[in-house]
């Protein structure tokens, strides 16, 4: 399964995600960035940034399988 786009979400808390966790499509970060309708999105990498207090989470998009 290839994938088609990958997306940066920024948290200012702990939303408990690992790698490889499946997340909804539709999904919003703190700043309104919203991941795209349809397919699969997964957990790529997850960044604690301590001195400025926010969880950075890069997430792939897969196109829906039919």
């Amino acid at each position: 399964m290839a994938k088609t786009s990958s997306h940066r979400l920024v948290f200012n808390k702990d939303r408990f995600l690992k790698l490889g966790d499946a997340v909804p499509s539709g999904l919003k970060d703190d700043a309104g960035i919203r991941l795209p309708f349809g397919g699969r999105c997964m957990v790529d990498s997850i960044y604690h940034n301590e001195v400025v207090g926010q969880f950075v989470v890069t997430i792939s998009h897969y196109p829906e399988v039919k």
